[in-house]
């Protein structure tokens, strides 16, 4: 099993997942994300406070911390968004993590 406590390896995961997450959405949405410096310093910071992390631990965070919020809020948003969108910052409200988005 791979040392996933050290940054540089979770680094590279949420890359890869992330980046996969981009080619899905241009994809299925024609929409071109991006993922700003503080929301993904804010999922490095989350994940590396985390002990005895593993691919699958990793995906399920992200799974929680970014792709169910964002999925959310593009969900919430009408007409669908297009183009271009940026996730700016990911936090924790009440529980439950949420997206901030710029257009």
């Amino acid at each position: 099993m791979p040392n996933h406590n050290d940054r540089t390896n979770i680094e590279q995961s949420v890359d890869l997942l992330v980046g996969r997450l981009i080619a899905r959405l241009r994809t299925e949405l024609g929409i071109d994300l991006t993922l700003g410096p503080r929301a993904r310093a804010r999922l490095l910071v989350e994940l590396t406070a985390e002990q005895h992390l593993d691919d699958h631990s990793i995906g399920s965070a992200l799974e929680d911390m970014l792709i169910t919020p964002l999925h959310q809020a593009l969900n919430t948003h009408s007409p669908a968004l297009s183009g271009t969108l940026t996730v700016t910052d990911v936090a924790r409200e009440y529980g439950a993590w949420t997206v901030s988005l710029r257009h």
